[in-house]
């Protein structure tokens, strides 16, 4: 009789979902009802289940919030505006833009005055170069033609 009671209590276990759905035929309804009656077991089964569904049903009722939508599309627009953000920040940027402009100013300043020193350093070898020649030629009219040929 044990076995009878287990292999009935398999049988029970199939279908007490069907049971509390109140989907079985009046026949297998009743003999389910009797043996949860008789048989502790599954009728502790068949609380637990009960509580499952009625939770299960309180969340199925459960009212979606309505902004859900917008708050995921805001998330995930802020995400897509993070990746496609420059590696510089525009406040960055705004710092950068007059550092490298003063750097630029500087490089050039240095660079003119180092232009200006050559160009004045190869105007002062002119002038003292014109000075010696003009030295030369000055010389000539103290000497004679002659001594100036026979010196070679």
């Amino acid at each position: 009789m044990n076995k009878q009671i287990k292999m009935e209590c398999k049988k029970v276990h199939e279908k007490l979902i069907f049971y509390s759905y109140d989907e079985l035929n009046s026949f297998e309804n009743e003999g389910i009802k009797t043996h949860l009656q008789n048989c502790e077991n599954c009728y502790n089964l068949y609380t637990e289940l009960e509580a499952t569904i009625n939770l299960i049903k309180k969340k199925k009722n459960l009212e979606p919030n309505p902004f859900l939508y917008t708050r995921i599309k805001q998330k995930l627009e802020v995400i897509e505006n993070e990746k496609n953000q420059p590696v510089f920040s525009p406040a960055f940027i705004k710092v950068l833009q007059p550092v490298f402009l003063l750097f630029l100013l500087a490089i050039s300043l240095i660079s003119g005055i180092e232009l200006g020193n050559t160009f004045e350093i190869k105007q002062q070898e002119e002038i003292s170069m014109s000075q010696t020649t003009e030295f030369y030629f000055n010389d000539f009219h103290q000497e004679k033609l002659e001594v100036l040929l026979l010196n070679d």
